[in-house]
């Protein structure tokens, strides 16, 4: 800060520094009640956009977001050959008020539809391969998941659920107790 000069210090990721990365696109998908939703879509590298494989990839929270800034989960499995899609569902925070107030208490409602549409979508459009289509998350990720092996099986070839909440009521009674011993 005296000299008024940035020096740089370190890569985090130093091994990446010559790797091919995937090209992580802004995209928005109309719902089929008619909501834009916002997402992130990671292609392999080398430009193919046609019948890839696909993980959808919903974040936690749900009161949380994605960004489009490095990612390395979806990096590796961009470096794959797989298409990474990540939607910023109802619920979804920095998108304004209206969309983060969209999402209560719709846990396995709009915001699984969001995602269901958002899958589709992709398919409709030949980006991903509707026989290999992957959902895993961690935490709200993780529930959603869950969610879409119980409510859309069809869609999905694996799922995987990392530390995922998977009893709703259990949680919120945990909620409650943490915050009666405070």
């Amino acid at each position: 800060t005296q000299t008024g000069v940035f020096a740089h210090l370190y890569d985090e990721y130093p091994a990446l520094e010559n790797a091919p990365l995937g090209v992580v696109e802004n995209i928005r998908y109309r719902t089929r009640d008619g909501t834009d939703i916002p997402a992130y879509l990671t292609l392999p590298p080398g430009g193919a956009r046609a019948d890839l494989p696909m993980f959808i990839m919903p974040h936690g929270g749900p009161n949380a977001r994605d960004t489009g800034d490095f990612d390395w989960w979806a990096q590796f499995l961009a470096s794959r050959g797989y298409a990474v899609f990540q939607p910023q569902f109802r619920g979804s925070t920095g998108f304004g008020e209206a969309i983060e107030r969209a999402g209560w208490r719709q846990w396995g409602g709009l915001m699984q539809d969001d995602l269901t549409d958002g899958v589709r979508w992709l398919i409709d459009q030949g980006i991903a391969d509707a026989d290999r289509i992957c959902i895993v998350g961690a935490s709200y990720g993780g529930y959603a998941a869950l969610a879409g092996a119980t409510h859309t099986p069809e869609l999905y070839r694996c799922i995987a659920s990392v530390a995922g909440v998977a009893d709703i009521a259990l949680m919120i009674d945990q909620d409650l107790q943490g915050m009666q011993s405070d």
